[in-house]
């Protein structure tokens, strides 16, 4: 075994933490974003519609939706969330830890954003420094250990978890997983069975977000990879951590936290079969975030043949990496560690933001890599030995010139999405000059599901909020509108109402609509009229009240604001898009 380094770190250390801090700095800009007003108005009492039933949690903070109906029906009734949500979706997270550093910003420094994003910066610190003292080791302070520091300094996955204040929890279960690995290798290459502050760290992690599960993935690769002897006392050292996630999961059950019935969350245990069909497509996009730091959520805007390509360069890299990974433990632990991490994300869609802990071991193995490459260690021969400079030089580029530009980009990237897609428009929007008795409608949000959003925002800013905003269609396809009569509007089209992908967190693909379904609510019944791959495409808006009347104000969005609509008659039909300046006629 290796021996632990007890020292204090050397200088260049220092060096990778100043750098990353250094781009981290734009996140003091981001501000509140999308889910954080929900947490602010719930720590802040200003959002009682929102709260839960969550057991062993402070305010609720991460259980949107609990599984029941009737609570769907109420928020739908209120217009915050969309008409389409699946009535049994399931969106609970118990993270008690985090939610306890939320509620110290909400708290303390509730108007001062800039704070609470300090606040976020210091967990990021902790986490990289954990993660070098991780490194040193594993690895020594040799030229391998100083590789993977910086690579895992300017890693752009750690961009969203630090710059988005909702997101902190992936970085204090990262922080608490690498505590938890070198707590457990210092036990283990002492010859001890366990660690107590190993298995404490762990369990730490579990109550600050789920993607301390990844833990386990590193646990898991150490035993097989990295440690020597009989079988038997490797498997038994998980065994305290088994024990531990055992006992987690069941509390985490036995209190209605959990996801399901979404489209962004398939729980391999309850829906294994959505899980395998989509683990394919989804692993392969993380991969190439991974490692070829190609962000995931781009995916949809790439051809196809994407994954082909990934699969193709990691399987040259796999071929480099061979001699390394024969007589190296230490690598076959980081890259096993990293690639098993990718399972558990893979329940959501793809988002650099998941690659966080799998960042860890991934710069672990690629700076055993370079030093060997570096040392001409590989010992390569034949077209290997032509294609290494090539693919190493550019994995260099990708993963340390790349990813540090992207990662101050990546921290500001829920301010630039919610400017454009809610926070501008939410805040123009002028419900004061709307009668009291009137409920305003918006036809057309880039986001359907925006209606929370919409009033959070404008809590946040002292600005009037609505009682009840109804939320028509997604704006981010073309829509044709019609008056049927005096109390129905038509809206389609070709797309679908909602987009399944990016809008597929409050239902999912387990949960089709049919023609004729009817969604029902106080004062608007939906009919479905016609469906593509169980999204409607074409639906009957019936309003309680004649469309024409003063019981309603129609609203469409205009390239960031909100602007009155004035619908047409039944002669005429209406086309929408986002950037429609007025209600156009067709």
């Amino acid at each position: 075994m290796h021996s632990i380094k007890k020292t204090a770190l050397p200088k260049q250390a220092w060096w990778a933490l100043l750098l990353a801090l250094l781009l981290g700095l734009p996140s003091l800009w981001v501000g509140l974003q999308l889910d954080d007003f929900f947490h602010w108005g719930l720590v802040n009492q200003r959002s009682e519609v929102l709260l839960t039933e969550s057991p062993l949690s402070f305010y609720g903070l991460f259980s949107f939706l609990d599984g029941n109906p009737q609570r769907v029906t109420d928020l739908m009734n209120l217009g915050l969330i969309p008409w389409w949500t699946n009535p049994e979706v399931e969106y609970a997270f118990w993270r008690p830890l985090t939610e306890l550093t939320h509620v110290i910003d909400y708290s303390l420094w509730p108007q001062s954003p800039a704070l609470m994003h300090v606040h976020s910066l210091l967990y990021f610190a902790l986490m990289l420094w954990f993660g070098f003292r991780l490194f040193s080791a594993m690895q020594g302070e040799s030229s391998a250990w100083l590789w993977a520091v910086f690579l895992f300094a300017l890693s752009y996955s750690h961009g969203v978890p630090v710059g988005w204040l909702a997101n902190r929890n992936s970085v204090l279960a990262v922080l608490f997983m690498g505590l938890t690995l070198f707590a457990h290798h210092q036990a283990r290459s002492q010859n001890q069975f366990t660690s107590v502050s190993a298995n404490l760290f762990f369990l730490m992690g579990l109550l600050c977000g789920e993607v301390a599960v990844s833990t386990g993935t590193y646990l898991f690769a150490y035993a097989l990879c990295y440690e020597r002897g009989q079988i038997k006392g490797r498997a038994l050292s998980l065994l305290p951590y088994i024990i531990i996630g055992i006992i987690w999961l069941a509390l985490r059950g036995a209190m209605g936290y959990g996801a399901s019935g979404s489209g962004h969350y398939l729980d391999p245990l309850q829906t294994p079969w959505l899980f395998l069909q989509a683990l394919v497509a989804r692993g392969l996009d993380l991969i190439g975030g991974l490692l070829w730091v190609i962000p995931p959520e781009l995916g949809s805007a790439l051809p196809e043949g994407r994954r082909w390509l990934y699969l193709l360069l990691t399987l040259l890299l796999l071929i480099v990496a061979w001699p390394l990974l024969k007589q190296d433990r230490r690598a076959r632990f980081w890259l096993l560690g990293a690639l098993l991490c990718l399972l558990p994300v893979a329940s959501t869609i793809p988002h650099s933001r998941l690659l966080i802990a799998a960042s860890l071991g991934a710069a672990g193995f690629l700076g055993l890599l370079i030093s060997a490459w570096r040392n001409q260690q590989l010992a390569n021969v034949g077209p290997v030995k032509v294609i290494t400079p090539v693919l190493l030089g550019v994995l260099l580029f990708l993963q340390l010139g790349l990813s540090a530009l992207l990662l101050p980009l990546e921290m500001v990237s829920m301010r630039l999405a919610g400017d454009s897609l809610i926070n501008q428009g939410a805040k123009s929007w002028a419900l004061a000059d709307i009668p009291s008795h009137a409920a305003p409608i918006l036809i057309n949000p880039p986001l359907s599901s925006a209606g929370g959003y919409i009033n959070g925002v404008r809590d946040y800013e002292g600005l009037p909020v609505t009682n009840k905003t109804w939320l028509l269609a997604s704006g981010t396809r073309a829509l044709t509108i019609q008056i049927i009569d005096d109390h129905t509007l038509e809206i389609a089209s070709e797309q679908g109402l909602y987009d399944a992908k990016q809008e597929g967190m409050l239902r999912g693909p387990q949960a089709p609509f049919q023609v004729g379904d009817a969604v029902k609510l106080a004062g608007m019944t939906v009919n479905i009229m016609s469906v593509e791959e169980g999204v409607p495409t074409r639906a009957h808006f019936q309003f309680q009240q004649p469309i024409n009347s003063d019981a309603y104000d129609f609203f469409h969005w205009n390239s960031g604001q909100v602007a009155r609509c004035q619908l047409p008659d039944t002669s005429h039909r209406l086309t929408l898009k986002l950037t429609s300046k007025t209600c156009e006629k067709k």
